[in-house]
């Protein structure tokens, strides 16, 4: 835990220090084709759509962190089936910001996710924040190369 929490404070650190670059780099751009991403990526998880979801997985994606870190499509996807499960827990999540870094082919969303022990269950919610980190494929796509999040 203590060697993520190290990684995620030079994450952090790496994010702030390029977003001055971000901003000189030619004008306003917008966060939507990211934000447009990530509420694309919730969707496949609520429809239950495996094979969607898979695409919005980089091949050198990283998810968690510390002793639950997956690495891959292949890991994230399957630590991921019990939300596809009919009858199983159920992880929707929004994004409230996003940016664009650099030369716009790195990004970043943040939001907030709920989590519910099955599809049926009205009160016993989990909740938190997020952290998506994007990167924009030679297709024009965008991928998850990092993704965390914590509960409060």
């Amino acid at each position: 835990m203590k060697r993520f929490a190290i990684w995620l404070a030079g994450a952090v650190v790496a994010v702030v220090a390029v977003a001055p670059i971000a901003a000189q780099s030619g004008g306003a751009r917008t966060a939507e084709p990211i934000l447009a991403a990530d509420r694309a990526f919730n969707q496949a998880v609520a429809e239950g759509d495996r094979a969607r979801f898979r695409t919005f997985i980089a091949a050198d994606a990283t998810f968690g962190g510390g002793a639950s870190e997956l690495r891959g499509p292949d890991a994230v996807a399957a630590a991921w089936e019990p939300f596809f499960a009919a009858g199983g827990p159920r992880l929707s999540w929004t994004p409230t910001h996003g940016e664009l870094l650099g030369s716009g082919d790195l990004g970043y969303t943040v939001g907030t996710w709920e989590r519910r022990q099955a599809a049926s269950d009205a009160a016993g919610a989990t909740k938190g924040n997020y952290l998506t980190v994007w990167r924009k494929e030679n297709d024009g796509s965008w991928k998850v190369i990092y993704d965390t999040g914590s509960s409060f």
